[in-house]
């Protein structure tokens, strides 16, 4: 398949052309500028590099880390679909831009990247929150969290568990060596589901107020170096002092594996080989 064709199909499934989200402030740097397609800087997001014009097939990843990388340049031409137009670390770092020589080497061996972060997290089948839902036996029964046009959370009904027990059964599912938790209640049900980081006050509030009485999310325990992310945190951490909502923090890596493993089955009923790229350092940081 072309690569220009593959790209409509995937900025139509995406509705990219009328995406909100703005990921060129932060992943576009003077060092990468010129590498980096001038449609995404016009659109903000979708074809982000542009490697050969044929694809062969497609790889998916989470982030564009240097094991991601080192693991395609051994592949023929093949598009990178990926939530996120960065680099990543479970540490102080967090996510940082992509550097240039990352994209040098995608390109020379022909290699093409895709970004879907918000058409991904809100798309109504391979939704990031869904993803998780589905990777954990949470049955949906509602969404919420308005995020760049579409909702993002979703509340869902876990069966009855005791909140250690569905812990274990959380960390089993997502292949972490650890879910960080914290207890207000011994019992689960209703469940809130936000992959990726999900530590937002407002968001927190919501969860609350839907009468949740458990929340399954990524960043229970934020190691970025940004003051003001870390403020935000820290008030996450405040307000629930007073909500008293158990937390389940599964990684922002960890709850947003298992979208895009999920994703594969799109391109797969499109008629192209596709496989899901681990990064096995993220995947068992601790």
């Amino acid at each position: 398949m072309t690569l220009e064709s593959l790209t409509r199909q995937l900025d139509n499934e995406f509705a990219v052309p009328s995406s909100k989200e703005d990921l060129v402030q932060w992943a576009v740097t003077d060092e990468n500028r010129s590498l980096v397609n001038s449609q995404f800087i016009e659109h903000n997001t979708g074809l982000m590099v542009k490697g050969s014009e044929t694809i062969h097939s497609v790889r998916t990843s989470v982030f564009v880390t240097d094991k991601i990388v080192k693991k395609l340049c051994g592949d023929s031409p093949c598009l990178l679909f990926t939530h996120h137009n960065f680099d990543y670390y479970e540490d102080e770092r967090g996510l940082q831009p992509i550097r240039r020589e990352q994209i040098d080497d995608l390109v020379q061996h022909g290699h093409s990247v895709y970004v879907a972060h918000a058409p991904l997290d809100i798309h109504p089948h391979f939704g990031t929150s869904l993803a998780l839902a589905s990777a954990v036996g949470i049955a949906v029964t509602e969404r919420f969290y308005d995020y760049f046009g579409g909702p993002t959370a979703l509340v869902g009904d876990a069966g009855e568990w005791e909140l250690q027990a569905f812990a274990e059964h959380v960390r089993k599912n997502l292949a972490r060596p650890r879910v960080a938790v914290k207890e207000c209640d011994p019992r689960v049900h209703r469940v809130a589901v936000v992959a990726g980081s999900g530590d937002l006050p407002d968001l927190l509030q919501d969860v609350h107020d839907r009468g949740c009485d458990t929340m399954l999310m990524g960043t229970l325990e934020h190691r970025w170096a940004i003051p003001a992310i870390q403020e935000a945190h820290q008030q996450f951490l405040r307000l629930n002092d007073k909500l008293r909502i158990n937390v389940i923090g599964g990684s922002h890596f960890g709850t947003e594996r298992p979208a895009m493993m999920q994703v594969v089955q799109l391109f797969t009923t499109m008629g192209i080989p596709c496989e899901y790229c681990e990064d096995e350092g993220l995947l068992n940081a601790v």
